[in-house]
Parts: C-alpha cells; sequence; structure tokens
C-alpha cells in the first residue's frame, strides 16, 4: 500500500480539526437505532464534510456484507445533500457536492444489487468451491478468444507481460486505491495492461498519452489540465480518477463490464450504433472494430492470468516496491529545483513523483500546487520555510485556448488572475472582444510561493484531486454479455460457410444471420462471430431484457473521434478507419456493409490492394 503523510501546514488547520464542529462533520453516519434518527441528526455540520463521512460509512457498510445499512446510510445523506444543493452554496462547494451526490447514487445502486442477490447462506461448499479463486468485482469471461491472448501472454508475450507486471508493482496498489474511492470495481486497474503496459509516459500514434491513454479532448472533457507547462494524464492519480469518471460514465449507459470497456477503447458512440444495428447486447456477439474486439479478449486474459500467477509461471516475478510519498501544498507557481534544494534530494527524485510537470516548474491549479515529496521530505521543506528560508517567484505563463460560451472574467476565476490585467495582456477591448479560439496568454502570479491554508477536507489538499465535470448518458441499457458458447472464426483460403458449419456442429444459414452476410463465399481474412451449444439457440429471451429499448435507441451521430483518436462519425456520414495486418478490401466491405467498388471509388483506388496501416473512408 502507498503511504501517505498528508500536512497540516497551518495552525490554522489543526485548529479546525480540534473544532466540535469540525469534529462532529467526520463522525461515520451509520444507521441509528429505529425512531432516534431525527434525534442524532446534527444540522450544523457542515454539508460537505457530512458527504463525505457518509459515503466512507456506506461504503465501509457494503463491504462489511451489511448492505441494508449502506442503502439506508446513502439514501439519507443523499436527501441531505439534496437540501444542501437548494441553498445558496458557492460555485466550488456545489461542484463537490453533486460529484459527491454522483458517488453516492452509484454506492446505493450497487448495495441494492447485493441486498437483492439470492441468499447463498444454506449452499454447501462443494469441491468446486473449496477450489475456486477468490472472486473480486469483474470475474473473467473465458472463451476461445480469451484463451488466445492467455496463452499468447504466457508464450511469444511472456517477455512483454513479465516487463509490465514489474511496473506494476509501482502503481497497482496506488490505481486500486482511486478507482475503490471513486466507487468502482479495483479489478478495473487491468485495463492498464492493456493500455500503456504501466508507463506513465506512454504516447500511441493518435496522440494519446498516460497509462491510461487519454487524448487531449477527452482529457480535459474529464478535468485534466493539459497545457505547455502540465500534462495531467501522466499523473498515476488525476489520470486514474478521470478514467474512473469515464468508465462509470460508460456502465451508466451499458449496465455492463465488457460493453462499457469496449466502448472505453471504441468510444459509446460505435458500440451503441452497433447494438442499434445488429440487435443485440451481448458484447460477444457485436461487429465491432479489430482493435475493439481484441481489446476485451486482452482485459480478460489479464485478469485472469493476474487472479493465478503462479498457474501461468508468474509468481516468482520480483516486482517493483509500490510508490511512496509525502504530500505538500503550495500557493502559486512553483519551481521544482527549489524545491528538491531544500528537500536535501534531486531534481530527478522530485521529477519521478511529479510526472504531469513538464518542464522544470508546475504553475499552480485552482491557486494551489499540490507536490509529491520523497517520504519525510515535507516535514523537511515547512520547518525550512518557518526558518525563514524563502522559495523564488516563478514567472508561468499560460495559453489559454477560448471554447464556447466562456467569458474573460470566468477565465480570469479559472486562473486566479485579474480580468483587467488579462485583457490589457491580450489586447481584449470593445473593438476587439473575445472570441471562441483565440489563444490568450495568461500571465502567472510573481508573488512567491508559501504554504497554502487549507481548511480541513478540502478536495484541493490532496495531490488525486480531479475537478468534477458532469456528462449526460445518451441512453440505458441492461447489457447482457456472456462469453461461453462464442468464437471468432477467420476465414483461411479456400474455406466455405458450409464447411465452418460443419466444423462447429451448427447450419450456413446460423452463421449468415449471426454475421448478417449477404451470401456468396466469405473471402479469406472474414472474422465470423460463432456460436456452440446452448448460445447456438436463438430464443427471444436473448435481448428480451432490453429489447424495447434497444429497438428506441438513437445512437449520437455526428463527427468525432474516439478516446483514443480513430475517427467514428453517425449514420449517413463517411468513416474513417485505418487498415490493420490482414484486413482486405472484401474484409472491410463485409464488416461495413458495402462493396469493394464502392471502397475503391471512396477512396480512388485503381485495385484492390491495400497496406497495413493505410486510412480509407468507408462510405455511408
Amino acid at each position: 500500500m502507498p503511504l501517505r503523510r498528508p500536512i497540516m501546514l497551518l495552525t490554522l488547520v489543526l485548529a479546525a480539526w480540534a473544532s466540535p464542529a469540525s469534529a462532529g462533520a467526520f463522525l461515520p453516519l451509520v444507521s441509528p437505532p429505529p425512531g432516534t434518527q431525527d434525534s442524532l441528526r446534527e444540522p450544523t455540520v457542515e454539508p460537505l464534510a457530512s458527504a463525505r463521512s457518509a459515503y466512507q460509512a456506506a461504503w465501509t457498510l457494503r463491504e462489511a456484507k451489511d448492505p441494508e445499512a449502506a442503502v439506508r446510510t446513502a439514501e439519507r445523506a443523499l436527501d441531505d445533500l439534496a437540501k444542501a444543493l437548494q441553498g445558496d452554496v458557492d460555485a466550488s462547494t456545489r461542484r463537490e457536492l453533486v460529484d459527491i451526490q454522483s458517488k453516492l447514487s452509484g454506492l446505493r445502486d450497487a448495495a441494492k444489487a447485493q441486498r437483492a442477490a439470492p441468499d447463498s447462506s444454506n449452499d454447501t461448499a462443494d469441491a468446486q468451491v473449496l477450489n475456486a479463486p477468490a472472486i473480486e468485482d469483474i470475474e473473467p469471461q473465458v472463451n476461445a478468444e480469451v484463451h488466445r491472448y492467455i496463452e499468447y501472454f504466457t508464450g511469444a508475450g511472456r517477455s512483454v507481460f513479465e516487463r509490465w507486471l514489474v511496473r506494476s508493482g509501482r502503481y497497482m496498489s496506488l490505481f486500486r486505491d482511486v478507482l475503490k474511492k471513486e466507487g468502482l470495481p479495483p479489478d478495473l486497474v487491468h485495463l492498464v495492461f492493456v493500455e500503456s503496459g504501466f508507463n506513465l509516459n506512454a504516447r500511441s500514434i493518435s496522440a494519446a498519452v498516460g497509462p491510461w491513454q487519454f487524448l487531449r479532448s477527452t482529457a480535459r472533457l474529464f478535468g485534466l489540465t493539459v497545457n505547455q507547462w502540465v500534462d495531467e494524464r501522466k499523473d498515476p492519480e488525476k489520470s486514474t480518477v478521470a478514467a474512473a469518471r469515464y468508465l462509470k460514465h460508460l456502465y451508466a449507459i451499458f449496465g455492463d463490464w465488457p460493453l462499457a470497456i469496449a466502448s472505453y477503447n471504441a468510444g459509446e458512440g460505435t458500440v451503441l450504433r452497433a447494438i442499434k444495428r445488429q440487435g443485440t447486447t451481448n458484447y460477444w456477439d457485436l461487429h465491432l472494430p479489430r482493435q475493439t474486439e481484441d481489446y476485451v479478449p486482452q482485459f480478460m486474459a489479464v485478469l485472469a492470468i493476474t487472479r493465478a500467477p503462479q498457474k501461468y509461471g508468474f509468481d516468482s516475478v520480483e516486482l517493483e516496491q509500490p510508490i511512496d510519498f509525502d504530500e505538500i501544498a503550495l500557493t502559486g507557481s512553483v519551481d521544482l529545483r527549489a524545491i528538491a534544494r531544500l528537500a536535501d534530494c534531486s531534481f530527478d527524485e522530485i521529477k519521478a513523483l511529479n510526472p504531469a510537470v513538464l518542464k522544470h516548474a508546475a504553475p499552480g491549479g485552482d491557486g494551489v500546487t499540490m507536490l509529491r515529496v520523497p517520504t519525510g521530505k515535507a516535514q523537511v521543506i515547512l520547518a525550512k520555510l518557518q526558518d525563514g528560508a524563502s522559495l523564488p517567484a516563478v514567472h508561468l505563463t499560460v495559453q489559454h485556448r477560448v471554447r464556447r460560451g466562456e467569458t474573460l472574467q470566468a477565465i480570469a476565476d479559472q486562473y486566479h488572475v485579474g480580468a483587467q490585467p488579462l485583457a490589457r495582456a491580450n489586447r481584449i477591448t470593445r473593438s476587439r472582444p473575445l472570441k471562441r479560439g483565440m489563444v490568450l496568454v495568461v500571465p502567472a502570479s510573481l508573488r512567491p510561493p508559501t504554504p497554502a491554508a487549507l481548511s480541513a477536507g478540502d478536495p484541493r489538499a490532496s495531490t488525486a484531486y480531479v475537478p468534477a465535470h458532469a456528462r449526460p448518458t445518451p441512453a440505458s441499457l441492461d447489457g447482457k454479455s456472456e462469453a461461453e458458447g462464442r468464437a471468432l472464426h477467420t476465414v483461411r483460403k479456400g474455406e466455405t460457410l458450409d464447411a465452418i458449419a460443419a466444423q462447429y456442429g451448427i447450419s450456413a444459414d446460423d452463421i449468415r444471420r449471426w454475421n448478417h452476410l449477404a451470401g456468396g463465399r466469405p473471402r479469406r481474412g472474414t472474422r465470423l462471430k460463432i456460436r456452440t451449444g446452448e448460445a447456438a439457440v436463438d430464443t427471444p429471451e436473448a435481448v428480451a431484457a432490453d429489447s424495447a429499448r434497444v429497438a428506441a435507441l438513437v445512437p449520437p451521430g455526428g463527427r468525432h473521434k474516439s478516446r483514443h483518436g480513430r475517427a467514428v462519425a453517425g449514420d449517413g456520414a463517411a468513416t474513417t478507419v485505418t487498415v490493420q495486418r490482414g484486413e482486405t478490401l472484401g474484409t472491410l466491405a463485409q464488416r461495413h456493409r458495402t462493396t469493394i467498388r464502392r471502397l475503391m471509388e471512396a477512396n480512388g483506388l485503381e485495385s484492390s490492394r491495400i497496406r497495413s496501416g493505410q486510412r480509407l473512408r468507408i462510405p455511408a
């Protein structure tokens, strides 16, 4: 577990902790006996601290297998939050209250589902139960595709997986703690294996950056700061908070982890359109971009291996030591070289703990700069500052691109500068008003940084703080992904549908129906969805749970980009795809329900030969 030692910077903070009101605010909001709830409530308790305590209490109750008490605690806190939001609260507090309200809602729903689960107290523990590995929050779904990646990671790709596993030791506990705090299954940490192999500086060909591989636009959408001085996509805590909020948003749409994980790779619009077009909410039956069809099996393979490392020979791998640090809060922009001198350590040590800082200095977000320093060094720095040492003023100018609806005053407030000086620095006048797309130079304060006076419970007093950003949910489905009896068959040269069907004990008509084939022999390289056993029997119950919602589904339209930068289009527009190894015009035509001739015309091709990495337009 990473050790964290937040520093109480001023006597004011200590006094806040010692005050009766503050002490009451941090008491766990456990469920009182019936009839005493009103008398035990403390109406003067600060709502933000009370809501945080309620969330922690509800989480603890759910972990202690008491979902009934967890639901009561969460619902009572949600009622109090609703009343608080109706009152007169400042914008910053309102954002934080709304964020906690979202977390409490998710926790309450999870506790309700736990409460509704059948009671297995009378079940007997047979041999299968006694020998089964411990289940966390996401149970691996295993089929032939997942086994293929298990074989790869334990065979040809073993050295790569070992390298990922070694790096994971440094951040695994930290990432799991953040996911748990955000109310998500800690097992989602295994996405980082597939995304970046726990490389904080990973950068994809589409400019996705960091352990969770965010594009710049998506990162900003979920509250991360990306500018010429800071790239929080590289921050181990902040990027995990943003990823957790995105995954929470996706799960709210699909109600199913395989679909949510697929959407994390391809974008929710791509998956929603596939569900609408193909009429199923089972991820394993959906035809999706090839990268996405491989993405979920890779995640499930990693999950299966890490659940039983000794089974696959990884138990002897020596992991890196977990990251360990102190936190220190300062006002304004801070030069990391000066911090290193005060801490009696090297600049490289400070830089390694703060990978989001791109150069030598960090600009303060929301007026506060939170830095990680080596264990025990925060006290050293504060003691020197109290003895008269000082930090130099850092003049960092930041560029800000004006977005739709922004005002000069709002931008000035965001960077904690005056609106008039900001206008003068950028020559904004009546004759030259603020325009969308304009790049403003935001001058930083020239005051030297000092210890920040943060009240107890101030969310900014954490290196994991990310401002909450609400996002509308375009749909609400009840996904039903089941891997059993599902296979993926890649057509080889000379194969016919009849031969493939005979191989799996099904009919050629079944294959045509499941893969939406018009007829004829499939081309070499075509990936066919195959069902065997009970999965091959089509029943009305297959999508009955949300068939009406699928029928009424209106997927988001318009041209946009997925999280990894792959162009995606709405109905009636052209899609741009990147040719993967082994793909042909025929396989692309079948997948996107078009013809080879139309593909050649749309891309000005004189022959049907294409190469890996080539970008092609898919006509509507």
